[in-house]
């Protein structure tokens, strides 16, 4: 099997799931990242191989052409993609997000190679994305051969846009656990972490002012915040405000080996996703994942996919999206219960190491595709 991955541009690695996709599936691969120009790479086997530069050559004719008609733009284009697949022998293009597979529809069809569409969250969630792809998205849910939901909260949302739910598979994400391992939150002090862009959807906003709730309670916890975003400042003026500075730590970003070593100091897990008035939506949360093959317990919400990730009361606790006080008291809980800290997280750690590895999601993507292949 041949298969060509279509990435949209921007920091695509930084998103653990789309780079297992184009390096890890071990098949002969070839992924096109970018939007309008794409920059070709072959992956066989999981090595990066020499890739001829035929398509960005046809881009840049496609570009020279443009220069003078902005009309003739979409259709060259289309036409080289469709010309690239066929001359790589493509026997099914993977593309990850709604709007891309909106934009590789007709040269897949041209080309009569099967295209299977991966939505991840803002794609099938935002009011103001689904709204412009609106005429797009209802061609591509009759033209793709296959929509894949990474939680079956969003499949259920993809029925809601139009999708049809037999054109739906839902695979859920995975991680490597290999790399998670040393957290025991019964000897962690009462040290919560939080791990996540600062953006509307993870409200780290909520998760700060239900934690100066927890320093009523237990006034040796500490949270310590990794991520940057357009929220970082909000959060730290917040926390400056109600002179929370010794009791709460921003590091902005740390690489995943940082993160796992703030993992294995801490006793759980915390963020308040919700949906926004945007519309915007968590698909299942990989560091939900991630915090339970640390076999950390996580604090977290009744949102989207989470609950398809912790089962409440045996691997984490949950929340309505908004109740910071509910939160606060279950922070407050394993602050006192480090017993329980240890044996939800042990429980966690099962669950993602059984429903939710790495190897797994992408040994159902493998068939999925395999499938799709063979029903051509």
């Amino acid at each position: 099997m041949k298969l060509c991955v279509v990435a949209p541009n921007g920091n695509i690695y930084s998103e653990t799931f789309i780079h297992s996709h184009m390096h890890h599936l071990n098949v002969d691969t070839v992924n096109l990242v970018g939007e309008g120009s794409f920059f070709p790479q072959r992956v066989l086997n999981g090595k990066i191989l020499h890739q001829p530069n035929i398509f960005q050559k046809a881009s840049r004719r496609i570009l020279e052409v443009s220069a003078s008609n902005s009309q003739l733009i979409d259709k060259p284009k289309e036409q080289a993609l469709c010309n690239y697949l066929k001359q790589q022998k493509v026997d099914v293009v993977l593309a990850e997000y709604g709007p891309t597979g909106v934009a590789v529809s007709s040269a897949c069809e041209n080309a009569r190679i099967p295209l299977v569409v991966h939505f991840h969250g803002y794609d099938a969630f935002q009011y103001s994305t689904v709204e412009k792809h609106k005429k797009g998205y209802a061609r591509l849910f009759d033209r793709a051969a296959l929509l894949i939901a990474a939680s079956q909260s969003m499949a259920n949302q993809l029925c809601t846009i139009g999708a049809s739910h037999d054109r739906i598979a839902v695979n859920h994400y995975g991680v490597n656990v290999s790399k998670f391992k040393g957290g025991d939150p019964s000897i962690a002090p009462p040290h919560f972490v939080a791990v996540g862009r600062f953006v509307e959807k993870k409200a780290p906003q909520l998760t700060v002012l239900a934690f100066q709730k927890v320093l009523e309670h237990v006034p040796s916890a500490r949270l310590t915040m990794i991520g940057d975003g357009p929220l970082l400042e909000a959060c730290r003026q917040i926390i400056f405000a109600l002179n929370l500075e010794e009791q709460i730590s921003l590091l902005g970003s740390r690489s995943p080996d940082e993160i796992v070593e703030h993992f294995k100091e801490a006793r759980a897990f915390v963020q308040h996703s919700l949906r926004t008035s945007s519309g915007d939506s968590e698909s299942l949360g990989v560091v939900f994942l991630e915090a339970g093959a640390m076999s950390l317990p996580s604090v977290g919400t009744k949102h989207d996919g989470i609950p398809e990730v912790i089962v409440e009361g045996e691997t984490g606790l949950l929340v309505e999206e908004g109740n910071i006080q509910t939160y606060a008291n279950h922070m407050i809980t394993l602050a006192k219960d480090p017993q329980l800290a240890k044996t939800l997280g042990e429980a966690a750690r099962q669950r993602i190491e059984r429903d939710f590895s790495e190897e797994k999601s992408l040994s159902n993507l493998h068939k999925i595709l395999s499938s799709v292949v063979e029903n051509r």
